[in-house]
């Protein structure tokens, strides 16, 4: 994985500065999944038609640079929480069973549901070492999501990027080489300058999903609903 950031900032300044890209090949082989294909995370998908139609314009701007793999629609989402991978005997922290995510999914109902729905603003876009995503703002509130998750489950694993280091975003390309680096980092830095301001959407739930990991873009199954009522 990449160096974290904690602000936009710098990680738009480690993107600048890196040579290589994490590859697509590298992130489904690497240690982290070790062969494992389901995962379970907690989410906030992308439907506002505003925000769609700005995405889809950034994605155009980039699509067609050698190495920048977009993702779909049905793919644009923030992530909140990850949970861990599906094991039928889970064996280590970052691995869970069936009937776990089950007695997660409602212990977990109360503390989420009690958050009140809250705006996300959209762009600009920027870059990890993994991923082309749009930065998003909303006052700390996907951050309360997470905090929530974790304050109402204390067995759910906390990841590095939980907590102070949380970054919420929606990735919108990955990358399957180097090829295009050169070009990917002027087109993202002429669109930072010149893009118009991105589109504002309210949240209004969010969801537990299981992701199907694979070489085109994860499908994801939808476990459970979360209505943010305030």
């Amino acid at each position: 994985m990449s160096e974290l950031s904690t602000d936009f900032g710098s990680a738009w300044q480690r993107f600048q500065d890196a040579d290589s890209l994490r590859l697509l090949e590298s992130t489904l082989e690497w240690e982290w999944t070790r062969g494992r294909t389901d995962y379970f995370a907690f989410l906030i998908a992308v439907s506002d038609e505003a925000v769609r139609e700005y995405a889809s314009r950034m994605i155009a701007q980039v699509a067609d640079i050698p190495g920048v793999d977009p993702y779909p629609e049905r793919y644009w989402h923030l992530t909140i929480k990850g949970v861990g991978f599906l094991a039928e005997e889970p064996s280590g922290e970052d691995e869970v069973s069936l009937a776990d995510v089950e007695r997660l999914a409602e212990a977990v109902r109360p503390a989420m549901e009690s958050q009140a729905p809250f705006e996300v603003t959209v762009g600009p876009v920027n870059a990890f070492a993994e991923v082309v995503f749009l930065e998003t703002r909303d006052d700390g509130a996907t951050g309360c999501l997470n905090e929530a998750l974790l304050e109402s489950a204390p067995d759910l694993q906390r990841y590095a990027v939980d907590g102070e280091m949380f970054l919420p975003h929606v990735s919108i390309a990955r990358f399957s080489s180097n090829e295009g680096l050169p070009m990917l980092k002027e087109t993202l830095a002429r669109l930072r300058e010149t893009a118009e301001p991105g589109p504002t959407f309210t949240v209004s739930e969010a969801s537990l999903i299981r992701a199907h990991l694979a070489r085109e873009a994860p499908e994801f199954d939808l476990v459970a609903v979360y209505p943010l009522r305030g």
